[in-house]
């Protein structure tokens, strides 16, 4: 899944919908958090399933730039919530100042900081996939990095400048849906609604070459536009979920 933003509702409907078990793997592909109210909450539910893994997206990113300054008052603080706060995040930052207390507030911190940025060959059904939030490294801008995986928390070991330059790729970059990626790897990614690439509504994966977009606009859903829709991609044989204000059918996939 990708871009859940807040509907913890349409998350847990989608994981009854797959009949997810302890013998499932689930990847959540960044954007958690932010224009629906209930991002923390899908936070804590991640941070407790030992078969869920999230990879952080920009909005991720806001929070962290955010809830991990020294002082939550002055000008760099002022800046950096006006950023968050322009991009949904006044929701969440209300529910995590407000709701959690200072243990549970570094637990979450030290989550969203040792969650991969990109995992590149996750294997199934003799497939290697490359997950990503945004856009995958097409510049090569981690190689030789000496911690596997790159996650925000090790990018502080590095220049700001270098660090600022990878999350503007991975997390930020939208592909022009254009790109051939190699024969070898396929790329899952989200961020970039798939009414970017197609026409289709409500909302449905996008099938690029060796690409999948899979965000199906939940983001809309929290904006309260019936066109968005929570999807889920199987990779074992490419079956689609969707979950929406129409409680979407499943659809074939790309086998």
């Amino acid at each position: 899944m990708a871009d859940i933003h807040g509907m913890y509702d349409e998350y847990m409907q989608m994981l009854e919908k797959i009949h997810f078990g302890e013998d499932d793997y689930l990847y959540v592909l960044g954007d958690v958090i932010d224009r629906g109210k209930d991002g923390i909450r899908l936070l804590q539910d991640m941070m407790q399933r030992s078969n869920v893994t999230l990879l952080p997206g920009n909005h991720e990113d806001m929070m962290l730039k955010v809830v991990t300054l020294p002082e939550m008052a002055g000008e760099e603080y002022e800046r950096r919530m006006a950023h968050w706060s322009r991009n949904g995040g006044d929701v969440t930052a209300h529910s995590f100042f407000s709701c959690l207390n200072y243990k549970e507030q570094a637990k979450m911190i030290a989550y969203l900081e040792g969650c991969p940025l990109f995992l590149p060959d996750v294997r199934v059904g003799g497939r290697s996939y490359y997950l990503v939030h945004a856009c995958p490294d097409m510049y090569g801008l981690t190689k030789g990095m000496e911690h596997s995986p790159v996650t925000l928390g090790t990018l502080s070991d590095y220049p700001e400048n270098k660090a600022e330059e990878i999350k503007k790729e991975l997390l930020w970059t939208r592909p022009e849906g254009t790109e051939h990626m190699p024969d070898e790897v396929t790329v899952v990614f989200g961020h970039t609604p798939t009414i970017h690439y197609q026409g289709n509504l409500p909302m449905t994966c996008w099938y690029g070459n060796n690409m999948i977009n899979i965000d199906c606009g939940c983001a809309y859903l929290a904006c309260g536009r019936r066109e968005g829709r929570l999807g889920c991609l199987r990779l074992e044989d490419g079956q689609e979920y969707y979950i929406g204000r129409d409680d979407g059918e499943s659809f074939p996939g790309f086998v």
